[in-house]
């Protein structure tokens, strides 16, 4: 494989796994950071053992592999506001406990009247 589709390849798994981390409501520029800072230190470890610059590509694509697994494990934004009672762009029903949107005047869950509840 010529080298060019590597790079494009490592950049696709970046991108996949900063859009991942931003629709799970975390910090995506930290994962992009991350993988782009991570990566090459890797490759460079792993090619000064090895001398192989296949081992050392390889050793770079765990990188955007192992960040992937950290954002699909970490909450989301919704778990998050039921366990704190607020986080990004969602709240918790004080009456079932449920995440909404904190621009909802109705719980999806439980059908209660958020507005009245905020009002007061």
């Amino acid at each position: 494989m010529e080298p060019i589709f590597g790079f494009i390849l490592y950049f696709v798994a970046v991108v996949t796994v900063v859009v991942i981390a931003r629709k799970r409501g975390q910090k995506a520029w930290l994962y992009g950071l991350v993988c782009i800072i991570a990566a090459p230190v890797v490759a460079r470890l792993t090619y000064g053992v090895s001398n192989s610059g296949t081992t050392a590509g390889i050793a770079a694509f765990l990188v955007p592999i192992a960040a992937l697994f950290v954002a699909l494990s970490s909450d989301t934004s919704q778990q998050k506001a039921v366990a704190t009672g607020e986080h990004g762009d969602f709240k918790k029903c004080p009456f079932c406990a449920e995440s909404v949107r904190k621009e909802a005047i109705k719980c999806k869950h439980c059908g209660s009247d958020l507005a009245a509840e905020s009002a007061a």
